[in-house]
């Protein structure tokens, strides 16, 4: 376990791509006598020793009284995440990094955001492409898919393109990640693809069905990028 976590809700870590910081989620509050907040994005950077310091919030407009969720942070030091929004949908937002601070965070366009719900984004070091979670979109057969959108001639993310039925089941398809080196693709699915039953289970069986992979829970899985990439 990370030395600076335990005792609050930690999640959805995402290392800088040079590997020097860490961003992570947290409900954990701003003082040690505080208490437990909305869910905000936090940072930890290494010490020359190689050592973890001690987590520091980031500032607005990165964090607001609403839930902020899922952070990916490209080389120039722009942060894309998910941001709860006023209608109590998410969307996938964009704080660009401008040498000293971050600007204001813009929703992404309607290539990527729409009036569902988008989340779990992964962001390319480069910003070429991006992954991320629609939930319940038209067209979707599971309760939420993974698309991706490249960057156009223009400089654009383009229009988004579903990663088929090959990945995306008929459960939650979520937390997209793209190896550093481009050539492992990973994603988390609560797909069920246990076969039934063919005679009747004890208890005991049943309770090591429950507690194996590939159980109706959710379980991470991975593949060649080029299969995802070659999309373009």
């Amino acid at each position: 376990m990370a030395p600076f976590s335990g005792q609050y809700n930690d999640l959805e870590p995402a290392y800088a791509p040079d590997g020097s910081k860490l961003y992570f989620v947290s409900n954990r509050p701003l003082t040690a006598q505080g208490k437990v907040k909305d869910y905000d994005i936090w940072l930890v950077e290494k010490n020359a020793h190689g050592d973890w310091g001690s987590p520091v919030i980031l500032p607005s407009p990165v964090n607001t009284s609403k839930n902020e969720f899922y952070p990916a942070v490209t080389s120039s030091g722009n942060i894309y995440f998910t941001r709860e929004m006023p209608d109590q949908d998410e969307d996938i937002v964009v704080c660009t990094w401008n040498g000293s601070g971050y600007d204001d965070a813009v929703s992404l366009p309607a290539a990527i955001n729409s009036n569902k719900v988008e989340f779990n984004a992964y962001i390319d070091a480069d910003e070429q492409f991006i992954l991320y979670t629609a939930y319940r979109r038209e067209g979707n057969s599971g309760s939420g898919e993974i698309y991706i959108s490249f960057k156009n001639e223009e400089g654009h993310l383009g229009t988004s393109s579903n990663l088929g039925p090959k990945i995306n089941d008929s459960g939650l398809t979520y937390c997209p990640y793209v190896s550093p080196d481009k050539k492992y693709f990973f994603f988390t699915s609560s797909r069920w693809s246990a076969p039934p039953f063919d005679s009747k289970n004890n208890l005991k069986q049943i309770k090591t069905l429950l507690s194996s992979p590939i159980n109706g829970w959710d379980n991470i899985y991975f593949m060649d990028a080029s299969t995802i990439l070659s999309k373009k």
